[in-house]
């Protein structure tokens, strides 16, 4: 099936020209194109920042014309716009890509699919998050990082406690950007009391970067070349000192001790 993507700077022009009144919902995959003019659905219910969206459908009639497909943002502004083909099976089927300039809330988004006329109409909802989740894990703990990138994927971060850093291996497919937040109990950067600079590295060459700051986590956000292979970013502490796995040998080492202690006492007491 030919699909064809309309640049989103005609979104305006084309959202004139199109009458979306009421919607009959078909998100229901049970809902058949017997029973309605058109249906929409997605393959997930929930999508992250560039995360790939499958809509797809039926249709009652042939009518020989591109089905429009617009997505929504919780206010309603239009942030992407397609067409598809309809098969001769009466099933179509696009692709888009959550997030991008135009995605800028998280929240429950909307799509409205028109076939022909405006008394062929169907809409869906799903939710976009926002961002991505990675779960670091360290001393058999896991920390969640959080994330948007664009032209690239994360594949893994992986920490360094002896140098106090976290290794971010991405595949880059073009010059791009990351913004990403960790939270404090999994690395941070501090002299004395008082919050110090993060250093970050691209492929072992220091970048510039900005920051924004609560009290429980740091976000961090940089650019990269379509060559990145490693980013660093290296802190002044990771993890506590003294993690739960760190805890749980203390307790079991001190149990241990007092145990063999109190048992060489009792030998004595014995032997008297």
């Amino acid at each position: 099936m030919k699909v064809s993507s309309i640049n989103a700077g005609f979104i305006l022009t084309l959202a004139t020209m199109s009458c979306l009144p009421v919607f009959g919902q078909s998100s229901d995959s049970n809902v058949t194109s017997s029973l309605m003019p058109i249906t929409v659905m997605t393959d997930k219910s929930s999508y992250s920042d560039g995360d790939k969206i499958i809509i797809s459908g039926m249709v009652k009639d042939q009518l020989n014309v591109p089905i429009s497909i617009f997505i929504r943002d919780p206010n309603q502004n239009i942030v992407w716009l397609g067409q598809a083909t309809v098969d001769s099976d009466n099933k179509y089927s696009t692709e888009a890509t959550a997030g991008g300039s135009l995605w800028t809330a998280a929240g429950t988004y909307e799509i409205d699919t028109t076939y022909g006329s405006k008394d062929r109409t169907a809409k869906t909802l799903f939710e976009f998050t926002g961002y991505h989740l990675y779960p670091v894990q360290i001393q058999g703990s896991s920390y969640n990082a959080t994330y948007t990138i664009t032209n690239g994927t994360i594949i893994s971060i992986t920490p360094n406690i002896d140098a106090k850093l976290l290794v971010i291996s991405i595949d880059a497919s073009g010059n791009g950007s990351l913004t990403i937040s960790f939270p404090r109990t999994l690395i941070d950067a501090r002299t004395d009391a008082n919050d110090s600079q993060f250093v970050v590295q691209e492929d072992g060459m220091a970048i510039t970067f900005l920051e924004s700051k609560s009290d429980t986590a740091r976000t961090l956000t940089m650019s990269f070349s379509s060559h990145t292979k490693q980013i660093e970013v290296i802190g002044t502490q990771i993890v506590p000192e003294f993690g739960p796995l760190t805890f749980t040998v203390l307790t079991a080492s001190l149990g241990i001790f007092l145990y063999v202690k109190r048992h060489a006492w009792l030998h004595r007491e014995f032997i008297r």
